[in-house]
């Protein structure tokens, strides 16, 4: 996160990008946060280290998570810049518990 906070959470996502129809496919999980996720999203755009309103909702925000969405050209272009990250987010860490940055 940033910045960063005190959290034993951890998580991955796979994410999937079909350029033809800008349709992107995510799976992924995550464990020990503080308490239940209150939100899931994509943010950006934002290379690592910087911070981004949300793009993409991911719902449910349950652990796993699963699901898609079709994107935007600018939306698009961020992914393929590296620029858009997963965020969850807790009571505890409103702004966001555990984040993971898209890397191809």
């Amino acid at each position: 996160e940033v910045p960063p906070n005190k959290t034993a959470g951890t998580g991955e996502v796979t994410a999937t990008y079909d350029s033809a129809t800008k349709k992107l496919t995510w799976k992924g999980t995550y464990s020990g946060l503080t308490g239940p996720a209150t939100a899931a999203h994509f943010h950006g755009p934002a290379p690592d280290g910087k911070n981004a309103g949300v793009m993409i909702p991911i719902s449910p925000d349950t652990s796993p998570l699963d699901g898609s969405a079709t994107l935007t050209d600018d939306q698009a272009k961020a992914l393929m810049s590296g620029d858009v990250y997963v965020n969850v987010h807790t009571a505890a860490n409103k702004a966001g518990e555990i984040r993971g940055q898209l890397k191809k």
